[in-house]
C-alpha cells in the first residue's frame, strides 16, 4: 500500500482486536488482527470471507455433535 495523496482509507468492519480497512486508492484492503496486518487484493478478501463462513459452519456442526450424538455429520454436504 502506497502512503501518498492517493491513499483514502476506510474503516470497514471493526471489533476489539480486529479490523478491517479498506484503501480506495490502492484498492487494497488492510486486514489487522493485533499487532499484525495483512494486506489483500479484493479477490483475496472475498475469499477470505468464503473459507471463514464455511469454517464457522464446520464449527456449529462439531458443536452440535457433541449435543447431539446422534447427529449424521456424513450426510451434510458442506463443500
Amino acid at each position: 500500500m502506497r502512503e501518498d495523496e492517493d491513499c483514502r482509507k476506510i474503516v470497514l468492519a471493526g471489533a476489539e482486536g480486529c479490523r478491517i480497512v479498506y484503501c480506495e486508492g490502492c484498492q487494497v484492503a488492510e486486514v489487522e488482527l493485533g499487532a499484525i496486518s495483512v494486506r489483500l487484493e479484493l479477490t483475496a478478501l472475498y475469499n477470505l470471507q468464503t473459507v471463514l463462513g464455511h469454517a464457522v459452519i464446520k464449527l456449529s456442526v462439531l458443536k452440535a455433535i457433541k449435543v447431539s450424538p446422534g447427529f449424521q455429520y456424513d450426510q451434510l454436504n458442506l463443500e
